[in-house]
């Protein structure tokens, strides 16, 4: 009796490996296609099992159009377009999405039917989170809410009167840079850069973005990055054109950098970063969270791109530049994370807001990779060193030397006060010991 046999084929490239049945894990997992990096869900269950056929016997032909009979050629929510290899995937859900056809019909010529390049599947925005975001999280809101409600009641509510010149201050201070962006960069749209903005959209959708973040071009001057900011309740992405130009013969690539920008918006880490400021200048703590929204906004980049691969080289751009990332191979690159567990390497990731990159490769590969441990005399020598980048941009210095000033507006009245109250308590002392002149002790001869 043969033995039952488990297809496992890549949806992206089409890659098959027959695996035992009892070697399979018996729940749904993540893995990783060894030739294209595409990293998919596998269940034993779903998929079809098979003993293997007679040599001399051929496999009977198939209606052109169809996988199978009761299969779609192409699946109606991602538009992937089944090949003859997902024959052993159930016919009745789509091999790359994993959604069940029947479940997911829109009608001929509607737009959800109409095929679109690229990523449109939506994902679970849920699985994409790192583990430790939501813990270092909760830490900065309750140390700021401390903070923040300690400050009023020790200026005795004099800080409410000046939070509005700190408001204002960083409004100014961040107007700066949205002018900038509107009056010398480029704002992509259906007619300005369509590609680009086509992507942007895709990507939205994808992250389940509603309203979409207004996406500009600037000239990256040589640096390969992008960002995201907001103002004024309203979101922005920004593109270095040096990123674009350097991933033309990889566009997909392009999708990371917007992914991870988008990552940053879906979180709403831009908008709590004023609320948990304070907390975010403390060793340790404020720097970990810092490097866990990293994570968190990769793995965004990742969902963003058909294969892995793509994310892997869009990061590794940032280590070999606009024309040396292609020759990278990834795997020598991703060894190099058994490297960074020195003292040394530990201690300036510690107090720094960004892992190292091949850290962040690592995990992009493996999202449930474990990262070599770090040193624990570099734990503690980094207790007691400040956190580099205090604030990650201009913005943030402008918020820091603007609450020194108030908070030194507000204490040296008060300490003045407080030196002029004791001095006349002083005195009033000094009085009441100096006996009147009439009973003073007459001198002796």
């Amino acid at each position: 009796m043969s033995s039952r046999l488990v297809a496992v084929t890549c949806p992206s490239c089409g890659l098959s490996k027959s695996v035992p049945f009892d070697q399979c894990p018996p729940d749904a997992t993540v893995t990783n296609c060894p030739k294209c990096k595409t990293t998919f869900v596998f269940s034993r269950d779903a998929a079809s099992l098979q003993a293997p056929p007679p040599l001399e016997q051929a496999a009977p032909p198939k209606a052109a159009g169809t996988t199978e009979a009761s299969a779609p050629r192409q699946c109606p929510k991602c538009g992937y377009e089944r090949k003859e290899s997902d024959a052993v995937f159930d016919a009745a859900s789509c091999p790359k999405c994993h959604v069940v056809y029947a479940k997911c019909t829109a009608p001929e010529g509607s737009a959800a039917a109409a095929k679109i390049s690229g990523i449109v599947r939506p994902v679970n925005a849920g699985t994409l989170i790192y583990h430790r975001e939501h813990t270092l999280f909760t830490i900065h809101a309750v140390i700021a809410l401390i903070y923040w409600v300690g400050l009023v009641f020790v200026t005795k509510g004099a800080f409410l009167f000046a939070l509005p010149a700190l408001l204002v201050a960083l409004l100014v201070g961040q107007s700066a840079l949205i002018a900038h962006l509107k009056g010398n960069g480029i704002k992509l749209s259906p007619t300005q850069f369509p590609d680009l903005y086509d992507r942007h959209v895709r990507c939205c959708k994808a992250l389940g973005l509603a309203d979409y973040p207004d996406a500009y071009l600037i000239n990256g001057s040589g640096f390969l990055n992008a960002f995201a900011t907001r103002f004024l309740g309203r979101n922005f992405v920004v593109l270095f054109s040096n990123t674009i130009q350097a991933m033309s013969d990889r566009p997909d690539a392009i999708n990371f950098y917007i992914g991870h920008e988008l990552g940053h918006i879906k979180q709403k880490h831009l908008q709590w970063a004023p609320f948990i400021w304070p907390v975010s200048l403390l060793p340790l703590v404020g720097a970990a969270y810092s490097r866990a929204r990293e994570y968190t906004c990769d793995q965004f980049g990742r969902a963003c791109c058909d294969s892995t691969e793509s994310a892997l080289k869009g990061l590794i751009a940032l280590s070999a530049g606009e024309k040396l990332w292609s020759e990278v191979n990834i795997d020598a690159y991703l060894e190099q994370t058994a490297h960074s567990s020195g003292f040394w390497m530990s201690l300036h990731e510690l107090i720094s807001d960004y892992p190292w990159l091949v850290k962040r490769a690592a995990r992009i590969n493996n999202p449930f990779v474990a990262p070599p441990p770090r040193s624990l005399f570099a734990w503690i020598f980094a207790l007691f060193m400040p956190r580099m980048g205090v604030g990650g941009s201009a913005a943030g210095v402008l918020v820091t030397v603007a609450i020194i000033g108030i908070l030194a507006a507000i204490a040296i009245p008060q300490f003045a006060a407080y030196k002029a109250k004791a001095q006349n308590a002083q005195m009033r002392s000094m009085q009441m010991n100096v006996p009147p002149l009439g009973k003073m002790a007459p001198r002796q001869p």
